[in-house]
């Protein structure tokens, strides 16, 4: 059974950007803990990968050709960032920081965050919800994430 007393821990994140809300439902409170933007979000895929691809040799015959990426480099950024904010949920949860977390993100970042957090986090999570919120001022956001939770104004 939930208390109302619980402390919630909402995170509001894309793959670039993060904010960490803590909430109480009694008394009410709402306040931003952190705000989190990837160093990679905007640069382009030339400044992501250090220099030139590999060269690779036929066996037959003479001439090179340049080798493609295995991976999306932006993509590769983003996996990283969102990895990084999983981690930190789960060493929150394990200092008992927080007793729910509700994760508020686009749905492929919650499919991410969903595969790399770990076991003490994943059995705080109260609420998953696909939604981009996090280009919404924080005045703004306060209501939305309310709406979502349930808790009447």
């Amino acid at each position: 059974m939930l208390n109302p007393k619980d402390r919630y821990w909402v995170l509001v994140a894309d793959s670039g950007q993060a904010r960490l809300l803590e909430m109480q439902r009694k008394p009410y409170a709402f306040r931003q803990l952190s705000e989190v933007v990837s160093e990679t979000r905007h640069l382009t895929s030339k400044e992501l990968v250090s220099d030139a691809s590999g060269r690779t040799y036929h066996t037959q015959g003479p001439g090179t050709h340049g080798m493609q990426p295995r991976s999306d480099p932006h993509d590769l950024a983003e996996e990283q960032f969102v990895a990084g904010l999983a981690k930190k949920m789960n060493h929150a949860a394990t200092q008992g920081r927080f007793e729910q977390l509700v994760l508020i993100a686009d749905a492929r970042t919650i499919g991410r965050l969903r595969r790399a957090q770990g076991k003490e986090a994943a059995d705080r999570v109260l609420k998953e919800q696909a939604l981009n919120l996090s280009n919404i001022p924080l005045q703004s956001l306060e209501p939305r994430v309310r709406d979502i939770l349930g808790w009447a104004a």
